[in-house]
């Protein structure tokens, strides 16, 4: 019986699945994300807003959200909410519209893309693929629409707290704690049950949970270091006003390529464990 490898031998084997499998159907992924991110956004304001004016609550959501985006795409994102002053049922209903259509192609796509990572030859057929898409779609958007609340709602809470029970300090420790620890908690959840429905429930939950966990840590340091990279780096100079847009869509690539590099953590982990056995 063969020994596991190390995990220097196994983060390796993992980054060979993506690159450069998954190069192309990660570019595609980021793409509909980028779709899907805008009438998200639209949903999360007519959540907070009311028919009587969306306006202030708006713009004050996306200032509260301002420290999940890449701080380029911060203004590009102020200025697209503040263009939509009608009523909330109508941005609920075109929100609603767009992430249905955008984010269930991004999820196929993501399925398409784990499938070439474990290297599977029988795919399901299109229409299989698009019902499996909107299915995931469905199961991972409350986990991760209740994280990026906390986000959205963190500092308002904080507010609060600390002025009816006072310790602001001891609430700002607390919080810097507890929110990547909740984030990490859902965004985990959410990962897991894209990567079970992905595979048809072939491999159980237990199975996909360390992968999604790997993905989750993963992208949290990497959000940091790229929010401190265009931090510093004015890429404007070279792509003027678009670069609010190449920076959302970096950041999505980003955020796509991770998720097949968890998929190919437990591709790898299911490889090792067949071949000890």
């Amino acid at each position: 019986m063969s020994h596991p490898p190390s995990l220097a031998v196994h983060s390796y084997r993992t980054l060979r699945r993506v690159f450069p499998r998954c190069g192309m159907v990660s570019q595609a992924v980021a793409f509909n994300l980028f779709l899907a991110f805008f009438p998200a956004l639209l949903i999360g304001v007519a959540v907070v807003g009311d028919s009587s004016g969306v306006h202030g609550s708006a713009l004050e959501m996306v200032r509260e959200l301002r420290r999940l985006l890449p701080s380029s795409s911060r203004q590009f994102v102020e200025d697209y909410v503040a263009k939509h002053d009608v009523k909330t049922w109508k941005l609920a209903t075109l929100g609603w519209t767009g992430l249905l259509l955008a984010g269930s192609q991004a999820m196929r796509l993501i399925v398409d893309g784990i499938h070439t990572i474990y290297g599977d030859e029988r795919r399901p057929g299109f229409l299989h693929q698009q019902v499996r898409g909107f299915l995931i779609l469905l199961a991972t958007m409350v986990p991760a629409f209740v994280a990026a609340s906390l986000g959205v709602l963190g500092v308002p809470l904080r507010r609060w707290l600390a002025q009816d029970f006072g310790h602001p300090a001891f609430l700002r420790t607390t919080w810097a704690i507890l929110f990547p620890l909740v984030g990490i908690v859902f965004g985990t959840i959410a990962l897991t049950m894209l990567y079970w429905i992905a595979r048809s429930g072939r491999e159980g939950l237990r199975q996909v949970l360390p992968g999604a966990l790997v993905a989750t840590v993963i992208w949290w340091l990497v959000d940091v270091l790229f929010s401190a990279y265009v931090r510093r780096v004015h890429y404007g100079l070279i792509y003027g006003g678009l670069a609010a847009v190449v920076g959302l869509m970096i950041w999505m690539q980003i955020s796509s390529v991770i998720v097949f590099v968890g998929a190919a953590w437990n591709a790898e982990s299911e490889a090792g464990y067949g071949s000890a056995r």
